[in-house]
């Protein structure tokens, strides 16, 4: 059975974690990647991170990264407000930010998502371009589940 593009995807990642840490060479990244490409199969894409640590499940952090890197209205799903006592999500496009946003028309620090009394608030940091929460541009705003954000060129569905 052909590997799927996610299957593909995710081998990708694992052998670009294994060159960035040191685990193998240039020549090595660059034929593994190409036959990642072209594999034809599970056990073929396996065989390519065989010798590579099992990579550790991402943080919550690392997987809402990956949520807000993606264009289009992706899904940022917080916690109920319930569950927490504090918490403070900064969004943007600099890597010190909880949720980055790859996307130029994003500040580096453009918003925060805040736990206040236990509602969730978007607040806009100085951006260049504005928070909008469903269309109406805001300083300061409480978000519900299904609001839809935009920052900068970025829009996403709570």
């Amino acid at each position: 059975m052909r590997p799927s593009e996610d299957t593909r995807e995710r081998t990708l990642a694992h052998l670009r974690r294994g060159y960035v840490s040191g685990r193998m060479g240039t020549e090595t990244f660059a034929l593994r990647i190409d036959r990642a490409l072209h594999a034809p199969s599970h056990a073929e894409l396996r065989g390519l991170t065989a010798d590579l640590p099992v990579p550790a499940r991402p943080s919550l952090r690392e997987r809402l990264r990956g949520l807000a890197e993606r264009r289009g209205a992706a899904p940022l799903r917080l916690p109920p407000a319930a569950e927490l006592t504090y918490a403070r999500l900064t969004l943007g496009r600099g890597p010190d930010c909880s949720v980055v946003l790859a996307d130029d028309t994003v500040s580096r620090r453009h918003a925060e998502l805040v736990l206040c009394d236990g509602v969730w608030l978007l607040r806009d940091l100085g951006s260049a371009n504005g928070s909008w929460v469903n269309g109406r541009r805001v300083v300061e705003a409480e978000v519900l589940p299904g609001d839809e954000i935009v920052l900068g060129g970025c829009r996403f569905i709570l």
